[in-house]
């Protein structure tokens, strides 16, 4: 009787492991995947093609590039310095007067953009506030549009610096809960486990998603501001990626489990055989 006692408190001891192990593996794959999507959408060249789409939209450059190249060229006329600021843009962008003379509209939207889009990377969005009044909008920091304005202030090589060090330390944590998982589980369960596990990572975080982009699709569509329901449709395309991550980590998440189920099918399938096996061998030795 003890011994059962023993052997039943050995069991569920090592259920409430597998449960606890499972839930705090999966929590840390969901934050592991949630900054490793940021550390993505934060990278230089991803950032800085956002910040693009976003300073052509707040800054208006179409409409504004023909008086810019008006106001450029009177500057040049009226002044004989070797360098010129370009006029009527927030962000102060030198050109050479070679280059303010020979420079195509197309050549000098790029180049007003790239430079805007860089110095919001690396100093942060507070360069076009500073300069433009009309950068302060009144916007609900609750609402979609509060979303984009806020995500656009992420996009910063300071926080993918430390979104990169934030992904050492939950890959290190979920490395220990994977192999208390690991330890907890007996046999091909082990894969199963790991996909349980991955799955309850990765559907609610798809879900989440999902829900995101719904939100910024719809306010877009609803929006009868020019200016918000473009930087809506931004965070609309942004949301992309990581719907695409989760996508396929589901997808991985649930190969994992059938392939686990497959072998432990596989596994109680052989050991049914071997031992009609052994009965059939013992009763022909009788």
């Amino acid at each position: 009787m003890k011994d059962t006692g023993l052997a039943f408190g050995a069991m569920l001891l090592r259920a409430a492991l597998q449960w606890l192990s499972g839930i705090l593996f999966a929590l840390c794959l969901m934050a592991l995947f949630l900054v490793v999507n940021a550390y993505q959408l934060t990278n230089a060249d991803t950032a800085q093609r956002i910040l693009t789409r976003a300073v052509a939209t707040f800054t208006e450059i179409d409409a504004l590039l023909p008086a810019i190249r008006a106001d450029l060229a009177d500057s040049l006329q009226a002044d004989d310095s070797p360098t010129v600021t370009v006029p009527l843009f927030p962000i102060p962008v030198e050109l050479t007067r070679q280059e303010a003379t020979a420079i195509s509209s197309a050549e000098l939207r790029s180049r007003l953009l790239d430079t805007a889009a860089q110095k919001a990377y690396q100093e942060g969005m507070s360069v076009f506030s500073l300069s433009d009044p009309q950068a302060k909008q009144n916007i609900d920091p609750l609402s979609p549009e509060g979303g984009v304005k806020r995500g656009l202030g992420f996009l910063s090589d300071d926080i993918h610096s430390a979104l990169g060090i934030t992904i050492w330390v939950l890959g290190g944590l979920s490395l220990v809960m994977g192999a208390l998982v690991l330890l907890s589980t007996k046999g091909l369960g082990r894969i199963t486990a790991l996909g349980a596990c991955l799955m309850g990572a990765a559907v609610p975080s798809l879900v989440v998603a999902v829900g995101i982009r719904w939100g910024f699709r719809s306010s877009a569509e609803d929006q009868d501001d020019y200016f918000l329901a473009q930087l809506l449709n931004l965070g609309n395309d942004v949301a992309r990626l990581p719907l695409r991550n989760y996508t396929i980590l589901c997808l991985l998440a649930l190969g994992l489990v059938m392939l686990g189920l497959a072998l432990v099918l596989l596994e109680t399938r052989q050991r049914t055989v071997r031992s009609v096996a052994d009965v059939d061998n013992g009763g022909s030795g009788k």
